[in-house]
């Protein structure tokens, strides 16, 4: 039994290089001084490194928000006002269209799941509420005299074209100092969208193909126009074609000194559920 305790005391004495050696060195796992050596060096060793060393990151750590910077972004000109855009004020003057910035009179408890009011929103993204301008014509043969108007007829489907005018904001590229194609495509969607919603009894139209051709690189900080229109209507189909042009960086000059970015075409159709579908783009 007084073994143990005079071991014990001689490791204790023991200079600590020779503790060291004595852990490297191979010995019985039943001997009672590597017991104790390597309990007390590997206690001596580890508390410190226990202090000094952090804790490996985790998943959830890697990938927490990082801090917001403390300069909030600046609003762009075109975000404050782009209603004052030269485009604007000359759609505004042309009587055969109807203006109207459909985001913006959405329901309130919709337009947070929505994509594009909601999702897509923001000073450096969609800075404002696109402006939009809807014009829909009906065919000749559609149109008798306004005596012999009937409800049918009243509500038979009519071709239309949409305008819309938005500013795309820096956080929306793919490649650094160029718009992300999906971005477009979107706003084509979108604006599509509108355009048959003229053209359906219900005013509901969903998607079935969108094709898109890109032409020329797209620039954030930069105002667009994109103009749609209803190229053939048949019962619940409808055909939609469209081009999307980047304005100039200074507000002068008309569109036809736009740049040509995109051109797209599409097929919606009038869902048979239509009528019980929340009519969100309704005008």
């Amino acid at each position: 039994m007084s073994a143990i305790p005079r071991t014990v005391s001689r490791v204790l004495r023991t200079p600590a290089r020779a503790r060291a050696r004595a852990v490297a060195s191979p010995l019985r796992p039943s001997s009672p001084i590597a017991i104790i050596t390597a309990i007390r060096t590997a206690q001596t060793e580890a508390a410190p490194s226990a202090l000094k060393t952090p804790p490996p990151p985790s998943f959830q750590n890697a990938h927490a928000p990082q801090t917001p910077s403390s300069k909030p972004a600046t609003p762009t000109q075109a975000t404050t006002d782009l209603s004052t855009h030269p485009l604007i004020q000359t759609l505004r003057r042309d009587p055969t269209l109807k203006e109207t910035r459909p985001h913006l009179t959405m329901p309130a408890h919709l337009r947070p799941a929505h994509f594009v009011a909601g999702t897509l929103s923001g000073e450096t993204k969609l800075t404002s509420a696109p402006y939009m301008f809807l014009s829909h014509q009906t065919p000749s043969h559609q149109a008798p005299p306004q005596a012999q108007r009937s409800e049918e007829t009243d509500s038979a489907p009519r071709q239309s074209r949409a305008i819309t005018v938005f500013h795309a904001g820096r956080d929306m590229c793919g490649h650094p100092g160029y718009i992300h194609g999906g971005f477009l495509s979107v706003m084509f969607d979108e604006v599509f969208a509108h355009c048959v919603s003229q053209s359906f009894r219900s005013g509901t139209g969903m998607t079935a193909n969108l094709n898109v051709d890109f032409r020329k690189p797209a620039l954030p900080g930069r105002v667009y126009v994109l103009r749609a229109e209803t190229v053939k209507v048949e019962g619940r189909k409808a055909w939609v074609e469209g081009t999307m042009r980047m304005m100039p960086a200074a507000r002068t000059g008309g569109e036809e000194e736009g740049v040509l970015v995109a051109e797209a075409r599409a097929l919606f159709i009038e869902p048979k559920f239509a009528e019980s579908m929340v009519p969100v783009y309704r005008n």
